[in-house]
């Protein structure tokens, strides 16, 4: 009760920002984001945020209207909050769609989103699918102390890959299909210009920047099969989830997770 009194006497002290929500875009310097609220907890807890970066050719629109990822963020007591792609897709390094700095770009929705909405600062998640979660994985690289945990789903960073990261060891848990034929856990070449990265290579630098000892035994996590990294830097840690399917995002997934998510954003 008390951090939501601070966030409101935080509000009233600050410009009036324009009013925005799932069906009126956000406006911040360079793009949009768009927002849904959760039912509100019994006890009044003050929600996390489920930061979801979309997929190549959709939307943050599209990204609303999808009922089980709307779900999976009520079952998380999240705030959905959806950047908006320009174009419909995203820019990263390697990639085909070279334009807006997306790391730049999701700092300044994360600056704005305290003004719209009051939220739990230690409860916010960055996830995305394909070419949403290489924007993902270039954020937990670069370092952002506002996200406590990264979930990236069905794509990693494209060629040529970081040699190590600048920023400190994260929380990130990335799921892959092991029959992906769109960002292969191997990567493809596309056109013989660019060239996906490997998920497994991506693991393994991420475990070096985070100090771990190597991956533990496969473990069940309802349709998932998840290892672990042993031996983390504090304060971080690392999981590789992988399912038998292609190239696609099952918000149920993180209500499987729920209980490692949790346990990331309690680290």
């Amino acid at each position: 009760m008390m951090r939501l009194i601070l966030w409101c006497l935080a509000v009233l002290g600050s410009t009036p920002a324009q009013a925005c929500d799932a069906a009126v875009p956000c406006a911040v310097e360079g793009g949009a984001y768009r927002f849904l609220l959760p039912d509100t907890a019994p006890d009044a807890r003050l929600p996390g945020a489920l930061v979801f970066v979309h997929g190549h050719r959709s939307s943050a629109q599209e990204m609303l209207a999808y009922a089980g990822l709307v779900e999976a963020a009520r079952a998380l007591h999240m705030v959905l909050v959806v950047p908006q792609g320009l174009n419909d897709t995203w820019s990263t390094p390697g990639s085909p769609t070279q334009g807006r700095d997306e790391v730049a770009f999701l700092r300044r929705v994360l600056d704005d989103l305290p003004r719209r909405i009051p939220f739990d600062p230690q409860r916010v998640v960055l996830s995305g699918f394909s070419q949403g979660a290489s924007v993902v994985w270039h954020v937990a690289c670069a370092g952002e102390p506002r996200v406590r945990a990264y979930v990236p789903i069905a794509g990693v960073w494209w060629h040529p890959m970081p040699a190590s990261c600048p920023g400190p060891p994260v929380n990130l848990l990335h799921i892959h299909g092991l029959a992906d034929p769109v960002m292969p856990m191997a990567g493809r070449r596309l056109r013989d210009i660019w060239q996906q990265g490997d998920v497994r290579e991506a693991i393994r630098l991420m475990a070096r920047h985070n100090g771990c000892a190597g991956l533990s035994a496969p473990e069940p996590a309802g349709p998932l099969s998840c290892a672990h990294a042993r031996s983390c830097a504090a304060h971080s840690s690392l999981t590789l989830c992988l399912h038998e399917g292609d190239h696609h995002t099952d918000p149920s997934w993180f209500v499987a997770l729920r209980a490692r998510i949790e346990a990331m954003l309690a680290r």
